[in-house]
């Protein structure tokens, strides 16, 4: 993990403006850069709760024009460098900083790669409550299996800090997965979804003692 955390740090130049994702990997990064001329950002809370804690300030991204580069990390990648973001629940945001992302940097272990994505990682889903009974009716409709994602602390559905609830996906196979996400991405009251598609530009990835780069 120390090789991944250095050919990251390798990415970031003094006076760069970072993006920086959720997560562990990314938190010893963050540890890594403290000192750095760099600016900070970041669409997660637990990040931006370490950088407070790491005295790190952080700019909000109403203030942000563009990022040199972004780091974050994935449940699943693809040979074609798409992925699935799903167990954080945070891709709305992570899209948004991405968008604005010369450079987008997955950090991940290589056993995450895979040829075609894996149907074991669900397609996560940011959907307004009241949207909820259909957008599970049109999961069903594409052979697929949905379930709203509960909360562990308390009863109910998980809420975003959108107030949204989050719905998994599962599909036998994403052969087809860019045209199902097309069809639920567009559904009213589906804010997003976890799939990321032609965003990503680079991906590191640890495997053992080596680190993979991947580009497009």
């Amino acid at each position: 993990m120390e090789k991944l955390i250095e050919a990251a740090k390798a990415q970031i130049k003094p006076k760069m403006h970072v993006s920086f994702g959720g997560g562990r990997t990314v938190g010893r990064l963050i540890k890594a850069v403290k000192g750095m001329d760099i600016t900070f950002s970041s669409p997660s809370e637990s990040t931006r709760q370490l950088c407070a804690e790491l005295n790190i300030p952080v700019v909000p991204l109403d203030q942000v024009e563009k990022f040199d580069v972004a780091f974050d990390g994935c449940d699943n990648l693809d040979k074609n460098l798409n992925v699935l973001k799903s167990n954080g629940g945070i891709h709305t945001f992570e899209k948004l900083y991405a968008n604005l992302s010369d450079r987008y940097i997955i950090l991940s272990p290589k056993t995450r790669l895979t040829d075609v994505l894996n149907p074991e990682v669900p397609l996560c889903l940011e959907v307004l409550a009241d949207a909820i009974p259909q957008v599970l009716q049109e999961v069903e409709q594409l052979g697929g299996k949905a379930q709203v994602r509960q909360s562990s602390d308390i009863a109910g559905i998980v809420r975003t800090s959108n107030g949204f609830g989050l719905i998994d996906c599962n599909f036998e196979s994403y052969q087809d997965i860019s045209e199902i996400n097309q069809k639920l991405a567009v559904m009213n009251g589906v804010l997003s979804t976890s799939y990321f598609e032609n965003i990503v530009t680079d991906a590191l990835l640890s495997d053992g003692d080596e680190v993979v780069h991947l580009t497009k």
